[in-house]
């Protein structure tokens, strides 16, 4: 009947909450429980009766697998709505502040390529969706091992990612790069980072563009092999004029974190530029 905060949808059952995954206000649900407390559960949509009017079509085909986006089912003026209506309840209803009328958001004129900063993930546990996997099974075709797959982390799994086709949150050539070095990677029988067991080469990809077209690209890696890391680099900056600072960083560690890490300048001045108005940063 509600939306709840983080992509969830809220229901009462015999006046308990419960917050659904999967479903926005209108669903007519099946709701199978995963957390069920004295006063309130947590659940995901197992079964449509019916559905929203309010419901669109979600314009990626990754949609409710990735990690990523959440609410591309519902409009964008819905979305605005309920978090309008998150805001106004966290300060007026839940922490009790008296406020004047709070005006509404303002909508982002764009809701596709966006984003000035992605951050891909590389990694050797390829996710299948559980459609996708019970059609393998039903037509008996075999689970043959992935070399790797790069996209983003599948939602709920720290050690599986998503293979992407397209992603919409940052303009092109942002999904060409990524796939050209996933293609170098399985060509050269380079591995893919396993987190599980900390080993691989291939690791991570951020990208960043500005609004006057820079971009700046760093490639994190698993270990240094310079022969390889040059050739990836070079194909990169051959493939992709639009690079204008090129940058790896070795990462040794058992975690991702960047923040002890220096990325070594392999092309252009190691920095972006973005205007905000007059200022420059």
């Amino acid at each position: 009947e509600d939306y709840a905060a983080e992509g969830k949808s809220l229901a009462r059952v015999d006046g308990k909450v419960i917050f659904v995954e999967g479903a926005v206000p209108g669903d007519v649900v099946d709701i199978q429980l995963q957390k069920n407390k004295t006063d309130w559960a947590e659940g995901f949509a197992k079964h449509f009766h019916s559905y929203s009017e309010m419901r669109v079509k979600p314009f990626c085909s990754h949609f409710g697998v990735c990690g990523g986006c959440q609410w591309q089912m519902l409009p964008y003026e819905q979305q605005l709505k309920y978090k309008h209506k998150q805001v106004v309840d966290n300060l007026t209803r839940i922490a009790k502040v008296d406020l004047p009328e709070i005006q509404p958001i303002l909508g982002a004129p764009a809701t596709e390529g966006y984003r000035n900063k992605v951050e891909y993930t590389f990694a050797t546990e390829k996710f299948i969706p559980f459609e996708e996997f019970k059609a393998m099974k039903a037509a008996g075709t075999d689970l043959v091992p992935s070399p790797g797959a790069g996209g983003f982390h599948a939602r709920g799994f720290f050690e599986k990612v998503v293979e992407i086709d397209t992603c919409y949150l940052q303009e092109e050539p942002t999904n060409l790069m990524r796939k050209a070095v996933v293609n170098f990677a399985i060509d050269n029988e380079m591995p893919f980072y396993n987190i599980k067991q900390h080993q691989g080469w291939l690791r991570n990809m951020f990208v960043r563009n500005t609004t006057g077209g820079q971009w700046m690209v760093n490639l994190i890696l698993g270990y240094e092999d310079q022969e390889k890391r040059e050739a990836l680099l070079n194909l990169l900056l051959k493939q992709f004029p639009q690079i204008t600072t090129l940058l790896y960083t070795i990462n040794t560690k058992r975690n991702d974190s960047m923040q002890d890490l220096v990325p070594q300048v392999f092309f252009g001045k190691g920095y972006i530029t973005e205007m905000l108005e007059d200022f420059e940063f």
